[in-house]
């Protein structure tokens, strides 16, 4: 995991597009030929109130959707306690409008892994 490095709104937003501009292909991932979007600065923004989300185009097969995973430290926990999951959607929701500038699309999925909060973008 890369050391947590919280950067200003304005920044983060600036370097959005190097997160997004080349897709990530996810058997290159599987296979050990490229590291994930976890392990690459490009895709990882940290919010000084202890949110992580990791950014990244992927691509599977011949389809590429826009895929958010979220995270963060015990006080991003203690923050959304009482949110659940509808209330963490909603806000990683709210900082991805942000951060790209626009609704990144309509065809959303959101599901969870272990304690990891992942939106697919289907239409993005």
């Amino acid at each position: 995991m890369l050391p947590i490095e919280p950067e200003s709104f304005d920044a983060m937003k600036a370097r959005f597009a190097l997160a997004v501009a080349e897709p990530v292909d996810t058997n290159e991932v599987r296979e050990g030929l490229r590291p994930p979007p976890s392990r690459d600065r490009r895709h990882v923004f940290d919010f000084e109130d202890g949110m992580r989300l990791v950014v990244s185009v992927d691509r599977v097969i011949d389809k590429e959707f826009l895929h958010v995973s979220a995270s963060g430290d015990e006080r991003y926990a203690k923050s959304i306690k009482d949110e659940g999951f509808e209330g963490l959607v909603e806000d990683v929701m709210l900082r991805i409008c942000g951060l790209l500038g626009r609704q990144p699309g309509n065809n959303v999925k959101a599901f969870m892994t272990k304690s990891v909060l992942h939106i697919v973008f289907e239409d993005a």
